[in-house]
């Protein structure tokens, strides 16, 4: 059985297109040599001099550059038609946008948002992403993660005690759900490599057509149907990361505490508690990277059965269904090889294998009753998946992960590394 997040089938029936938006026409001819004039002096890549095709490739992209470079926005739009055994057949896509607040600000990272749409026949309507926009020389941060969710979903109960007994059907874990989040978090680097910052979580979630099974279940009945939720915290970190989007070396530690309540507008009263550690190696090769994350949540008080602590998204344990394993906390860790073509000289000359790539991972997660996990019941995820450069260091990604488990493979498409 295949499964998609965000768009679909794309890599074989879609295309992508590139569109730089134009705020102020610059020339550039004067930096850059015309293709039809080459300079007379001989330019190496690996060690050997380039070829003409090669030198005018290598012109053509150096132009290429020099234009975008001058847009405030840069677009990225993918598309083609899309297949989930829940939202049936439809039409998908992603689109990728990076900018510039300031254009003449060269020392401040380009912001990116990215957006995964699913428009399908039986109604399903998503549109999701997360991005980062930078400030005042990147010293000032916002993390952004937004969701609009109208589709099928499932509930298989809260604690494996439930969950290893109920089988995914109609009759017993499917179920309406429209949910929306706006999660954005606002950090200040306050000394080198050290920020701190507050954050804002507002979600909304509605459940209908609701299962038997479902509407017996013991933990479900405890919340209403319909309900906001209203959080706002804290969150530390220390970020040497080369790129936020798609990092080849550095360290990630942060540490995040979150409290909602009826006192801000909410539903119920609890606490969220998270720490994770991310790393980054360049292994084998310039352009071949190791990563590795761990990462635990922990909630106590009255969380609602939507916002459990749970893994098996597209930016974890990828093959898992999405909201499969919930508890009162949870763990997981992913170790990923990701390998991208040709030596940063051929990319630099714009070879189109260069902008080309694979990952592979392998992974484990596993849920308790907070505040402990449960130590002995860890479960596999490993998989693959392509890669294409649409924008400098912003991949398009296209993965295929496996529950062991579960018979099938569930397949990903998505803007940017998953962590």
């Amino acid at each position: 059985m295949w499964r998609q997040i965000g768009a679909g089938l794309l890599f074989m029936a879609g295309g992508w297109i590139s569109s730089p938006v134009l705020a102020q026409e610059h020339p550039v001819d004067s930096v850059v040599h015309s293709r039809d004039t080459l300079p007379q002096q001989t330019l190496m890549i690996d060690g050997k001099p380039m070829t003409e095709k090669q030198m005018r490739r290598y012109y053509k992209q150096m132009r290429k550059d020099s234009i975008r470079a001058t847009k405030d926005v840069w677009w990225s739009v993918l598309g083609g038609p899309s297949y989930t055994p829940e939202a049936s057949v439809g039409v998908g896509g992603a689109v990728l946008a990076s900018f510039r607040f300031h254009k003449n600000d060269t020392i401040t990272k380009r912001s990116f948002i990215p957006a995964g749409v699913n428009l399908s026949l039986n109604g399903t309507i998503v549109v999701a992403g997360a991005g980062t926009l930078f400030f005042k020389e990147n010293h000032f941060r916002i993390y952004l993660n937004y969701s609009f969710r109208n589709e099928p979903s499932h509930y298989y109960g809260k604690g494996y005690e439930t969950i290893e007994h109920v089988e995914r059907g109609d009759s017993t874990t499917k179920y309406h759900r429209t949910y929306f989040q706006f999660y954005p978090r606002f950090v200040w680097e306050v000394k080198p490599h050290f920020f701190a910052g507050t954050l804002l979580d507002l979600n909304y979630t509605k459940a209908m057509d609701i299962n038997p099974v479902m509407a017996a279940d013991a933990y479900f009945r405890k919340f209403k149907s319909k309900y906001v939720n209203v959080g706002i915290g804290g969150l530390l970190q220390y970020d040497t990361r080369d790129d936020v989007a798609t990092p080849t070396r550095g360290v990630l530690l942060s540490a995040m505490a979150k409290v909602y309540g009826k006192y801000l507008g909410g539903a119920y009263n609890y606490e969220m508690f998270e720490l994770e550690y991310r790393q980054f190696k360049n292994v084998f090769r310039p352009r071949s990277t190791l990563a590795w994350v761990a990462r635990t949540q922990m909630s106590v008080g009255d969380v609602p059965y939507s916002e459990l602590p749970s893994f098996g998204s597209p930016f974890d344990l990828r093959g898992y269904y999405i909201g499969q394993y919930r508890d009162k906390s949870m763990a997981y860790a992913i170790l990923e090889y990701r390998h991208m073509f040709g030596s940063p000289a051929q990319y630099r000359s714009g070879n189109f294998w260069a902008k080309c790539g694979f990952v592979a991972w392998v992974g484990t997660g596993t849920i308790g009753n907070a505040p402990l996990v449960d130590w002995n019941k860890w479960k596999l995820n490993y998989g693959v998946g392509v890669r294409f450069q649409i924008q400098p260091g912003k991949n398009f990604r296209l993965d295929f992960g496996k529950d062991p488990d579960n018979k099938g493979i569930s397949f990903y498409m998505n803007m940017t590394e998953a962590f």
